[in-house]
């Protein structure tokens, strides 16, 4: 992995980064440039994270995160959609909600309280309730805790959304995406459920 540094920073920073990149593993990611406009992972045959001064803890774990998720194959299996459902919207939206809870369950892993500061319990309407159920879950912090290993914390979060009334289906989907944490059981669920 080679650090390349935009700006004068000292030791101190560029050994921060080092550490939080190494955090949730051996990371896939070629070269580091600390001090771009913005921390972002840029994908690619060479995997580039831009590290944004002064650094973001939470925001360099969830990219390296991602720079894991999109290469590991457990970790796909975990988010992405099979093939065979590229066309359907239901699949994708699901693909894009789980793989947000899995960025952040990666974090909460070696730091729960990042997640913890940044949950905002909320119920985002869709046209159906399959999709409310989905879209809700992208931003449901609860369940990447859960999923991480939190279960006391996830569980007070999630019951922030008890006065909704939506949420006894919600936590019915909540409880089986968080114990089956995989795209095609939970779209399969959601089918037989509300499909």
């Amino acid at each position: 992995m080679e650090i390349i540094t935009l700006r004068e920073v000292g030791n101190d920073v560029v050994t921060l980064v080092k550490q939080l990149i190494e955090l949730i593993g051996p990371p896939p990611i070629d070269v580091v440039v600390i001090g771009a406009e913005e921390t972002r992972l840029e994908p690619g045959d060479i995997q580039i994270l831009k590290v944004a001064l002064p650094v973001d803890r939470y925001a360099v774990l969830r990219e390296v995160a991602f720079s894991h998720a999109l290469t590991d194959p457990q970790l796909l299996e975990i988010w992405a959609a099979p093939p065979e459902l590229a066309a359907d919207q239901l699949a994708n939206e699901l693909s894009i909600a789980l793989l947000k809870r899995l960025l952040d369950a990666m974090v909460a892993k070696v730091d729960a309280q990042l997640v913890m500061e940044r949950a905002r319990p909320e119920v985002v309407e869709g046209d159906t309730l399959a999709y409310t159920l989905v879209r809700t879950l992208a931003v449901d912090a609860s369940a990447s805790l859960a999923v991480a290993g939190h279960m006391p914390e996830a569980l007070q979060l999630v019951t922030k959304l008890a006065s909704h009334p939506i949420y006894e289906k919600y936590r019915s989907f909540w409880d089986f995406a968080v114990a089956n944490f995989k795209h095609l059981p939970i779209y399969n669920w959601l089918l037989l459920m509300y499909g």
